[in-house]
């Protein structure tokens, strides 16, 4: 019979491999963004911005209806905070990072079932602005809008649960992410849990100030692990389950038009 401590140790450095070969991804990402931005002769392009919105679950793990209210006033619309900083690096291109913290909820078969999962995001977007005027500080139009593409990086745990509908009592099913929990099914998988996604978009712009901007902004992340929504009973090869994010973000420039190089 195989050694199961062999068998853990084996796994432990799968794992290590491939969380790290994703890290270099995003630190690749980083460097670009500020080998671009060192390059630039956009001096005045710079924003800084903090936002609140709202993401739906999108996937395989749906029905027909968008709940509100279930259960404990659970919603499938829920509050997500984002961070993001963007240069501009040509009136038409614009590069940044966005952190973005949120939940999914979803509810099906009746209310009897959900899926719950906590994400934490990091991604290196890409902009391009439609009307040349990504950095909006040096045209003469006071809005802009762009297509957004983007690569991220997930930090996911997250919950398949049946539901009593009479006692209101959830059952964990399944479980990813959360550790050792005992599980209906017998199904988990305890340790941290990260996967790749891909971002695409579209956002409009609007110059409040020299200072201050704001924008209204979509995007839909297609995660690259449907363990996302922790049901590990249901198995596909294909990429079905993602989410979409859609917020107000308050962008600040700070001295008006200029921007000194960024403190990291």
């Amino acid at each position: 019979m195989v050694d199961k401590v062999f068998l853990y140790k084996i796994a432990f450095k799968l794992f290590r491999k491939v969380i790290v070969k994703l890290y270099k991804v995003q630190l690749f990402f980083v460097f670009l963004f500020l080998t671009l931005v060192s390059k630039s002769q956009v001096s005045d392009g710079w924003r800084i911005g903090v936002g609140l919105g709202g993401s739906i679950y999108c996937g395989s793990q749906v029905d027909e209806k968008l709940s509100f209210k279930t259960y404990k006033n659970y919603s499938e619309v829920n509050q997500g905070i984002n961070i993001q900083i963007y240069k501009a690096i040509d009136y038409k291109n614009e590069i940044g990072i966005r952190y973005l913290n949120t939940e999914l909820w979803s509810f099906k078969k009746n209310d009897r079932q959900a899926i719950n999962a906590k994400i934490n995001e990091f991604a290196v977007i890409y902009q391009r602005s439609l009307n040349e005027n990504s950095d909006l500080y040096s045209n003469r139009f006071s809005f802009t809008h762009n297509l957004v593409v983007g690569l991220s990086l997930i930090s996911f745990k997250s919950r398949l649960s049946s539901i009593n509908p009479d006692t209101r009592v959830f059952t964990v099913l399944s479980s990813v992410g959360n550790g050792v929990e005992p599980t209906t099914l017998g199904l988990i998988k305890p340790g941290p849990q990260f996967a790749v996604g891909g971002i695409f978009g579209y956002n409009i712009g609007a110059r409040l100030s020299n200072t201050f901007s704001l924008y209204l902004e979509n995007t839909f992340t297609l995660s690259t692990s449907n363990d996302i929504t922790g049901n590990l009973y249901s198995k596909s090869k294909y990429l079905n389950n993602g989410y979409t994010y859609s917020a107000l973000t308050l962008y600040i420039t700070p001295n008006g038009n200029r921007m000194g190089c960024p403190k990291f």
